[in-house]
């Protein structure tokens, strides 16, 4: 039988394997965030520890943030010892990655025909890709891949349920909102896509969606009760709803838009975070409510724009609007920590086919240098640094603008399309 292998197909099995060995041997020692749930769940089944507050989890900073289902779904691992558990948890999120990775990148590389609610799309693809874009493309999203992996945070299985989602949206519509529905159970930020599928009158997966939220936000009942349950999902939301949004920062240099204009429009006080020698580089001393504001209308203003833009295409496949819209999850939102980038996998593998446009590929270069210049700069100085000076922000706005130009660019070539297949001659200001 291993005769009629693909020997490519070998080596590539038998890398990931390594890394996902690799990963799992230094998580057993390292376990970062992980140890947050383990001792958590454990303290919560044991009846040792609070689900939510201060002394939830290991403490504040690090005390407990995800709903209640979390919990149950977490508890497998607390069975096992901290190490185990931590190099099983890593070991399956690399196979998740690789899951993940191979199938956006075979999806990427058919034309863009699909089926949308029963009509056709036209093609609007033919992407080109060689060795150096897909080097780019590695390169670009590596650094927080890597974070994510050493850290032990739930983000990237999130990111890899948001991605299944989207990628079996038409075939498997009712499957697909059942995982989406579970991303956003864990993490609250896969709801993004849901106002993104309603401009694209998806509506089955939209309802099919919002129903199963609604029953796993129900399911702790069974081993909580229902009024504790209910309780737990108030002491869940207040906690959140108070971090997120919040007149003060967090607790690292959060490279989402609103932590950049902190730093840069408001003096931040680090005494009161467990590292105090964060730089300031403010440029302004502006009311930090004030800033806030401005965060909040331009956040809404971007979103809004994206689904205008994605109402325009709703008969597209969304290959480059969903990558789009991964950029600005890792904007707009509230916090966004390094590893949190990770969801950037999606935007680096569509980038891949763009090297060939002389605008996007200068984005993507700058993009790529952003992202890799902490991973290389020494001293905890200079990182502190690269930190609060928002290189990471920098590398995903890059990304970001470089996906709105493509997809305002085959927004056009489809129009082009459209109109030499049904006939008409060169559009007037009227037509468009």
């Amino acid at each position: 039988m291993l005769e009629r292998l693909n020997p490519g197909r070998l080596w590539i099995a038998a890398a990931i394997l390594s890394v996902a060995l690799g990963f799992a041997y230094y998580a057993a020692g390292h376990p970062m965030d992980f140890r947050v749930y383990h001792k958590g769940a454990r303290g919560v089944f044991g009846g040792t520890l609070p689900v939510y507050g201060p002394v939830s989890g290991l403490g504040w900073p690090m005390h407990y943030r995800y709903p209640p289902l979390f919990l149950l779904l977490f508890w497998p691992f607390s069975l096992l010892p901290l190490g185990a558990a931590s190099a099983l948890w890593t070991g399956l999120k690399v196979a998740a990655l690789a899951w993940v990775a191979f199938a956006i990148a075979r999806r990427g590389s058919v034309d863009r025909t699909s089926s949308v609610d029963g009509g056709e799309t036209r093609g609007r693809r033919r992407l080109h890709k060689g060795p150096f874009a897909y080097l780019i493309t590695v390169l670009l999203v590596a650094p927080y891949i890597i974070e994510e992996l050493r850290y032990g945070n739930a983000q990237f299985y999130v990111f890899a349920l948001t991605a299944g989602s989207l990628l079996m949206l038409t075939k498997r519509p009712i499957l697909a909102a059942v995982l989406l529905a579970l991303g956003i159970s864990i993490k609250i930020w896969p709801i993004f896509f849901v106002p993104y599928l309603a401009v694209r009158r998806q509506w089955k997966p939209v309802w099919v969606t919002m129903a199963a939220v609604l029953i796993l936000a129900m399911v702790p009942a069974l081993y909580f009760g229902f009024s504790e349950n209910i309780n737990l999902l108030g002491q869940w939301f207040a906690q959140e709803s108070q971090t997120q949004l919040g007149q003060s920062e967090i607790w690292f240099p959060n490279q989402s838009l609103r932590g950049v204009l902190m730093r840069y429009l408001t003096v931040i006080d680090y005494s009161r975070v467990p590292d105090s020698n964060y730089p300031q580089i403010n440029i302004s001393t502006m009311d930090p409510s004030f800033v806030r504001a401005i965060w909040m209308l331009v956040a809404a203003a971007a979103y809004l724009g994206f689904l205008v833009l994605a109402n325009r295409q709703r008969n597209s496949d969304g290959w480059f609007e969903i990558g789009l819209a991964f950029c600005l999850v890792g904007l707009l939102q509230p916090f966004t920590q390094k590893y949190a980038l990770s969801i950037l996998l999606w935007p680096a593998i569509v980038a891949a086919g763009l090297m060939t446009r002389p605008r996007i590929r200068i984005l993507l270069y700058g993009a790529t240098i952003f992202g890799l210049v902490q991973p290389v700069v020494q001293g905890a100085s200079a990182q502190r640094l690269v930190q609060v000076l928002g290189l990471d922000f920098a590398a995903t706005l890059s990304l970001t603008i470089a996906l709105t130009l493509a997809c305002v660019q085959f927004s056009d070539d489809s129009l082009r399309i459209h109109k030499t297949e049904t006939g008409l001659t060169e559009a007037t200001p009227n037509e468009i």
